[in-house]
């Protein structure tokens, strides 16, 4: 009896002085990690970068702050810091000096660039530095502003709220429900200009000084005053004052041009981005019609013959008519509303088109199908696509499918 019992005793022993071992071990191990708080580091959640005045520069950076210290807002976290530089890393040097925490930049979610900078092709050098030493991510999305950055930015962070991770999420998500900006991050950028097979497209960025924001709206409300007197007197109210809306296109890494929210809508119709969403369309008689479209289906073949590239693309959409005025094309469907609708969606879609390759921008993707029939990467650079661009030729045709009450009362 007492050999059975010595056996289990010894491993109990043994097991428990390992453990001992192990945690002397992983004490040791943690004692050499330095302790960081998230309330000593300041995060970056955009970086805006402008032409500056007395040097190269304007470097913009609005941060978000974990907890509520003295250093922000009392109902925010936007901070928003800038200083002129030769460029991001000197920047870094010198707003790191004015704040008492650590600058972190691993949750940058956008790049602001603006119009100026990205008109002279300044895009390429901006890039060109090593995004792994600041640690920034190069899924952040790249808008062009308009306005100066700084207001632009000021105007997205104008209710005191620096969750850019929900405006990146919202623009992205945007393209496919309304189509009417686009979306693209630095990644995607790079590979552009590096590959060729399509050029960048970027959202367009706003600033909007007459809207009263929400926070100032509490403000007031707050003061007994009348939160919506300003709107009466023509100001815009609720919302932010910076307005995402539109594209600029891009020759590489030079701006060459812009679309309007409408044509965009278009263009992402031929990518394949926009799925979903309401698209107003001018009629012959000169009234406008509001149409929620579906992309039921799309294709686009292309060839490559001694006449140049020709591209064709086949869309079919599903239609609802949601505002149609007295045209009435939902009863005129098969009367000539139909034929009607078609011949606008494709002269449109030309039309854009043909803005793009006038400015020399790949915007719809047709680079991305012109490759494939390469077998290798030398083949396909001695092709020299941005060249064939110029002169290539695209067919757009477009079926439409009536999708809503009309369809019903016709028995459809």
């Amino acid at each position: 009896m007492q050999k059975t019992m010595l056996k289990p005793v010894r491993l109990g022993v043994l097991r428990a002085l390992c453990l001992v071992i192990a945690a002397l071990f992983i004490a040791a191990e943690c004692a050499c990690l330095r302790p960081i708080s998230v309330d000593s580091c300041g995060y970056v959640v955009a970086v805006g970068i402008d032409e500056g005045r007395e040097r190269e520069y304007e470097i913009s950076l609005e941060l978000q702050r974990e907890s509520m210290g003295d250093a922000q807002p009392e109902n925010g976290g936007a901070i928003i810091l800038s200083c002129e530089a030769g460029d991001i890393f000197d920047a870094v040097n010198e707003l790191a000096s004015r704040i008492p925490y650590e600058l972190n930049f691993t949750r940058v979610h956008l790049f602001i660039i603006g119009e100026g900078l990205a008109r002279a092709g300044k895009l390429g050098e901006i890039f060109d530095f090593s995004f792994d030493v600041l640690r920034i991510r190069r899924s952040a999305l790249i808008v062009t502003a308009r306005s100066r950055v700084r207001d632009y930015i000021g105007g997205l962070a104008a209710n005191n709220t620096a969750n850019i991770a929900k405006m990146q999420d919202a623009l992205i998500a945007n393209v496919e429900t309304t189509g009417e900006t686009a979306a693209i991050n630095v990644s995607l950028f790079l590979e552009g200009v590096r590959g060729g097979r399509f050029d960048a497209v970027t959202p367009l960025g706003y600033y909007d000084e007459s809207i009263i924001t929400d926070t100032k709206q509490h403000e007031t409300a707050a003061k007994g005053e009348n939160p919506v007197g300003d709107a009466e007197a023509g100001a815009g109210t609720g919302g932010m004052q910076g307005i995402t809306r539109g594209s600029a296109l891009f020759d590489g890494v030079r701006m060459c041009g812009e679309l309007s929210a409408h044509e965009t809508q278009l263009m992402n119709l031929v990518r394949g981005d926009f799925r979903r969403g309401s698209l107003s369309c001018e009629l012959e008689n000169g009234e406008e019609a509001s149409l929620l479209v579906l992309l039921n289906k799309r294709s686009i073949q292309m060839e490559l013959g001694e006449g140049g590239p020709k591209a064709r693309v086949e869309l079919r959409l599903n239609i609802t008519v949601e505002r149609e005025g007295p045209a009435r094309l939902g009863e005129d469907w098969d009367a000539g509303a139909r034929e009607g609708l078609k011949s606008y969606f494709e002269g449109e879609l030309k039309r854009v088109f043909e803005k793009c390759r006038a400015c020399s921008c790949d915007a719809m993707g047709f680079g991305r199908y012109a490759s494939m029939k390469f077998y290798s990467t030398a083949e396909w650079e001695k092709y020299s696509w941005k060249e064939e661009y110029q002169g290539l030729e695209a067919e757009f045709a477009v079926e439409l499918n009536l999708d809503d009450e009309y369809m019903i009362k016709s028995g459809g």
